[in-house]
């Protein structure tokens, strides 16, 4: 558990006094850390423990403590790197929770995203510095959004190495790195088309028309939400589109090395039956000659030289 106190300019500094904190952030939730919360804030105990179900999905409750004062849900899912195997990168998103009641902000989450790790260290990106508990919430929001556009660039460019190696491509690894990138993306548009319309639906509500600030971060949230909507349409796209691509390369460059496995299995047979020939016990030609083997020799390259420009002039080699 981290509590940080948000100062008149913006800055976020850590406090032991957690209780009195303007901002409470709880990574995987002990028992006594659950309690604690619940008997403190007066906090729904699902509300604490839904953010450790990396199933759950992203909604909005409203509901009244104990002491009559109104505890704000706000679950939304971000994206988090995680690798199958070292060679095949895979993306799952993960639940957070936002919880505010009485001016106090609390987040859980089972694993600290980057970004909300550098809004704690105060290396958010945005200009403007949070001065309320709200534009906390906006600047996590934003951070959030903000990281799906950023692991959106790097499947692409996993897809665009992807393309380059395709003219070799003749393994399943392929295969199973853009298995491991279509998962990903399906974790990535479902992810992103529930938190949208939510994220966006919730600022409205509390946004003031007065604060500007807040109107301008809730336009940059709802633009980068959109971009990162169509950037996940596309990367499906291509994925789906590069899958057929992919089988149809494979099966042909299989094709390609059987027929000159083939071709090279044609001509090994030739010294095969000259030899077989030869080796009869019945009369041969030249079985007599002093060059006997020197001229069966010569005739079986020769033979074979014929067939390998028949079979590179039909364009088996």
């Amino acid at each position: 558990m981290r509590a940080f106190d948000l100062s008149d300019k913006g800055v976020y500094t850590q406090t032991k006094n957690w209780k009195a904190a303007d901002w409470i952030h709880v990574e995987n939730p002990s028992a006594d850390d659950v309690e604690d919360l619940i008997t403190i804030f007066g906090i729904p105990k699902d509300y604490i423990m839904d953010s450790l179900d990396e199933y759950e999905i992203p909604r909005q409750e409203k509901v009244k403590s104990g002491a009559g004062d109104n505890v704000n849900l706000l679950i939304v899912l971000f994206p988090q790197l995680r690798s199958v195997e070292e060679k095949y990168t895979e993306y799952h998103t993960y639940p957070l929770s936002i919880i505010t009641i009485n001016g106090t902000l609390i987040t859980v989450c089972k694993e600290t995203p980057s970004f909300l790790t550098r809004i704690m260290k105060n290396e958010s990106f945005k200009n403007e510095p949070a001065t309320s508990q709200h534009h906390i919430i906006l600047y996590i929001l934003w951070e959030l959004t903000k990281s799906f556009v950023h692991h959106l660039r790097a499947i692409d460019g996993i897809i665009e190495d992807l393309q380059m190696q395709i003219t070799s491509a003749t393994r399943n690894e392929y295969f199973y790195k853009l298995i491991a990138l279509h998962k990903s993306l399906v974790y990535f548009e479902t992810s992103i088309n529930k938190n949208h319309p939510l994220i966006t639906e919730s600022i409205h509500e509390s946004v003031l028309d007065d604060d500007m600030q807040s109107q301008e971060l809730l336009h940059d949230i709802i633009d980068i939400s959109n971009q990162a909507e169509v950037m996940v349409t596309e990367s499906s796209k291509m994925i789906d589109q590069l899958s057929e691509v992919f089988s149809s390369v494979i099966a042909n460059n299989l094709n390609n090395i059987m027929k000159v496995l083939t071709s090279i299995t044609i001509v090994l047979t030739i010294p095969t039956i000259m030899a077989g020939f030869w080796g009869m016990n019945v009369d041969l030609p030249f079985e007599n000659h002093p060059w006997a083997f020197g001229i069966t020799s010569l005739i079986t390259v020769v033979i074979c030289f014929f067939t390998v420009y028949w079979l590179k002039k039909k364009d088996y080699f």
